[in-house]
């Protein structure tokens, strides 16, 4: 019964914690896209990521590392997020209607293709122990990306925005649970991964990853008011964005 107590908490605990991380946009500008053509396609962009924009959490919950090149392991991290991103996009405009292809940057628009281009500005794993046992924003991670949308051969910017995201600010295990819950049961940030199944919430081999997800999926949904605006999808297909202020 104790076990059960402590895996049940745990779960509800991760999945708190997934449903209170804030995703959004902020920093809008729009450039009159009046005017403008229905794509015929859209083309998706890997948005830019260095391994010096990449924080990589190297603290006690960490797990020993299977690639021992830090480098590496940076750069397989800044894969993961670029794909998480791309992916969730790509299925959120491709939901609306449109034809839409994942590119190799540099790939050339042409008629009335929109391109959609981007960089991530920071990807930071924070540290999990502060944020589990600590919380309130204590060892918060965090994404943020710079989109830039653009149309037709000549590349015409219409439209400019950022993503914001940070992982949960709500109590941690300390404030929200027994202390003896909390010690005996041995809370684990492995463990909260572990059962985050249990709790319905999608899961990324990182926490970052899964917050790039939630960034691709609030541009589709900010680009769906947009699209909607213009006329070119219908308006029960218009997903309301989070807008951040």
């Amino acid at each position: 019964m104790r076990k059960l107590v402590c895996f049940l908490t745990i779960a509800l605990l991760a999945g708190f914690i997934a449903a209170c991380g804030q995703t959004g946009i902020r920093n809008t500008t729009v450039r009159a896209p009046t005017n403008v053509a229905r794509p015929e396609r859209i083309l998706v962009y890997d948005f830019a990521v260095s391994a010096q924009e990449v924080k990589e959490y190297q603290g006690i919950m960490r797990q020993q590392p299977t690639i021992k090149d830090a480098a590496e392991r940076e750069r397989l991290l800044a894969q993961e997020v670029k794909d998480a991103l791309a992916d969730e996009l790509i299925e959120g405009l491709r939901s609306l209607g449109f034809r839409v292809e994942r590119a190799k940057r540099g790939t050339p628009a042409t008629g009335t293709d929109m391109l959609i281009d981007g960089q991530f500005l920071t990807v930071d794993e924070g540290n999990p122990l502060h944020s589990l046992v600590i919380g309130f924003g204590n060892g918060a991670s965090s994404v943020q990306t710079q989109v830039q949308v653009y149309q037709g051969p000549d590349a015409r910017k219409i439209m400019e925005f950022t993503t914001q995201s940070d992982s949960s600010k709500m109590p941690g295990a300390a404030a929200t649970m027994a202390a003896g819950a909390a010690v005996s049961g041995g809370v684990t940030a492995g463990m909260v991964a572990a059962n985050a199944a249990a709790s319905g919430v999608k899961t990324y081999k990182s926490d970052v990853a899964r917050m790039a997800a939630d960034s691709g999926d609030q541009v589709a949904r900010y680009l769906s008011e947009v699209f909607g605006k213009q006329g070119w999808i219908r308006p029960d297909q218009v997903r309301k964005a989070r807008i951040i202020y």
